[in-house]
């Protein structure tokens, strides 16, 4: 029973939004496939959890297709600017057997230690999770933003490069276009409005050793105003791990700031495995502020779970049964369950 709570797996996603041009499915499939197949030879060399959401969230910030470090969408003023945190739950040494009635009320809570960092509105790092891993590394701090975020990257060893290099052309095509659906819009309404222009890269691992790790980067919102954070920064919101298992969150930050997603998923693990919480976390979500978002989790014994009410997510996973899979996840339905044939 210990060795199946800690068989090592894994679930990434990249990004929930609109539904992009069809000609990208594959590729995107193949970049999901290889950031996972990353992540899965760390696990299954005895590795740590950390090192495999890392491996693959740069994996993934890597990769034009995806809205994190190189594909990351522009502000409105056409340019770059990105979030990301990483969050880490250890089992603490087991210790002697207390007499006390009460001393198991909490002790899993207690035998956890819980470690984050995260960056925010980055714009010279090309691959921001590695920052968000310095914060927590080499200070005292969870969340460093700007300029100050960047300076810790020279001290840290984490390469810089200049904005522009993170600027695709399919990015600035989409901006342009943005701008002209703006120009066009009666109303006036921001670029960034509207249920396709958004998108997250994130992974959730469990480790042989116990040890539950999630990480999440962002470009943001397309159009976005300068110097607005979404929850990709946010520990608790768009990351969060402990006793229970961890999740990573996608879709419209606003609306996933606002419930404190990923934690409010954690927390009710204690009603349902991971499918039935990433379910009721995204309906709750929905019912509250109409927006749209996605999630994936995994617990502490390793089983995985994943929701969303998007129009699109694409989610890729491993785990010793069932080796790799990829997957479009269909959309929760309003009021319902999902189509997509989630892990338990």
């Amino acid at each position: 029973m210990e060795q199946a709570r800690t068989m090592p797996a894994l679930i990434a996603h990249g990004g929930a939004g609109g539904r992009g041009p069809a000609a990208e499915r594959p590729e995107r499939r193949r970049g999901m496939l290889a950031a996972v197949a990353a992540g899965a030879e760390i696990l299954r060399g005895g590795g740590s959890a950390l090192d495999a959401v890392i491996a693959i969230v740069r994996s993934l910030e890597d990769h034009p297709l995806f809205n994190a470090g190189l594909g990351s969408l522009l502000t409105v003023d056409g340019s770059v600017e990105m979030d990301a945190s990483i969050m880490v739950a250890a089992p603490r040494p087991q210790s002697p057997p207390r007499a006390a009635a009460g001393a198991a009320c909490g002790s899993a809570a207690r035998r956890v230690e819980l470690r984050a960092g995260a960056v925010a509105a980055v714009t010279r790092v090309r691959n921001p999770i590695l920052l968000a891993r310095a914060v927590m590394d080499l200070t005292p701090h969870v969340l460093i933003a700007g300029a100050g975020a960047e300076r810790l990257a020279r001290r840290a060893g984490v390469p810089l490069c200049r904005p522009d290099d993170l600027v695709t052309p399919r990015a600035r095509a989409r901006w342009r276009a943005a701008l002209e659906r703006r120009a066009e819009t009666s109303a006036g309404a921001e670029p960034g409005d509207g249920s396709g222009r958004y998108g997250t890269v994130g992974a959730v691992a469990l480790d042989a050793h116990g040890v539950l790790a999630a990480a999440t980067s962002t470009g943001g919102v397309s159009g976005k105003l300068h110097g607005r954070i979404g929850d990709s920064a946010i520990i608790g919101a768009g990351t969060f791990a402990d006793a229970r298992g961890a999740a990573s969150a996608t879709g419209q930050g606003e609306a996933i700031m606002k419930v404190s997603l990923c934690r409010e998923a954690i927390a009710m693990l204690g009603r349902g495995g991971p499918r039935n919480a990433a379910e009721r976390a995204i309906a709750q979500l929905a019912a509250m502020t109409g927006g749209q978002a996605g999630i994936v989790m995994i617990d502490r014994r390793g089983r995985l779970g994943f929701a969303h009410n998007a129009e699109v997510m694409d989610v890729a996973t491993f785990d010793a049964a069932g080796g790799f899979e990829y997957r479009w996840a269909s959309a929760l339905r309003r009021g319902g369950r999902g189509a997509a044939a989630n892990g338990a």
